[in-house]
């Protein structure tokens, strides 16, 4: 894979302050978190609880700030205060790149809404967290953690091409082979992107688990439903579904179907590219029958996943 991999101080500090305004991301950086929430000021202390009511309601919020910045040449040459002092002109700016037309609905709602209450907050924060020497800490602590695990990644993705490997079974959305990973020590324990593009890691995730981090995302991306329609149940499928606990979740025993190819398909994929696979749900028993099926059955190159796994689902139907 080529793959050029960016480290931004900017961008982690605005990851820093979302796992502050929410819980879930808080636990994983649990010890980072403790070190400088407690001695922010009272006005960052009150801005926090504005940004967490916010959230509320639009929950990405770092999320959609990291869009815009990622995009702009000065990312890496601005200070963050000068980025955040700059803020109607980051708007102005990202409005004029080519990623702005394919944006998610969500991040142009944001945009034009909550976005000019959010900056000033987190303007203030960021410049808190300065103060009490965050950025050294990031400097010292975490840069070298985020320089040795990009070595990590770039020895492991050059042995192998993961993409490809995930690609091969991909319906609707490809994983990306080239372009910027950003490899931040704040950004949360999943392979994400932005705009479509730009990939975002967490230094938390190790080079053994990255692969299963792109398989899971490549399998979430693609949508194997139509394919698993032909399926015609057998009465033991029938029960199976039915006596699933969740099954109320499910859309129809096609949605079962194609959870359960999911679920298959990742450890498939981990086997194939020499990585640990864990052991299926014991819950779900059409899976690893999929599984045995896909051990035993190649998927040619020319044949499409859409035919193959539609044949799949003929040899288990009545």
């Amino acid at each position: 894979m080529n793959t050029d991999f960016q480290i931004s101080y900017t961008l982690d500090v605005l990851f820093y302050i979302g796992c502050m305004i929410d819980e879930k991301k808080r636990k994983w950086y649990e010890a980072d978190i403790e070190k400088f929430m407690p001695m922010l000021g009272t006005v960052s202390d009150k801005y926090l609880e504005k940004l967490i009511k916010i959230s509320q309601g639009t929950p990405k919020i770092t999320e959609h700030i990291a869009s815009m910045l990622i995009v702009n040449d000065h990312l890496h040459d601005w200070t963050i205060t000068d980025l955040l002092d700059r803020h109607k002109r980051l708007v102005t700016i990202f409005k004029k790149t080519k990623q702005f037309s394919n944006a998610p609905k969500d991040l142009k709602k944001f945009l034009n809404n909550d976005y000019a209450k959010v900056m000033p907050l987190i303007k203030i924060i960021a410049t808190d967290l300065e103060r009490l020497g965050f950025k050294n800490f990031w400097l010292e602590e975490k840069l070298p953690l985020l320089k040795e695990r990009i070595s990590d990644y770039q020895v492991i993705l050059s042995e192998f091409d993961i993409a490809g490997h995930v690609n091969n079974w991909a319906v609707n959305k490809k994983i990306l082979d080239s372009g910027k990973w950003y490899v931040l020590a704040y950004s949360g324990a999943n392979y994400n992107t932005l705009l479509k593009e730009y990939r975002v890691i967490s230094s938390i995730i190790s080079s053994e688990r990255l692969f299963e981090r792109m398989i899971s995302y490549g399998l979430k991306m693609n949508i194997y439903q139509k394919s698993c329609k032909v399926l015609k149940p057998t009465p033991e499928l029938k029960a199976e579904f039915k006596g699933h606990k969740r099954y109320k979740s499910f859309k129809g025993i096609a949605s079962y179907a194609e959870g359960s190819l999911k679920l298959a398909l990742k450890i498939y994929l981990l086997e194939g590219c020499g990585n640990m696979a864990p052991d299926l749900p014991e819950d779900y028993p059409f899976a690893a029958e999929i599984l045995t099926y896909l051990r035993e059955h190649d998927k040619p190159d020319n044949v499409p996943v859409g035919d193959y796994v539609g044949e799949m689902m003929k040899k288990f139907s009545k």
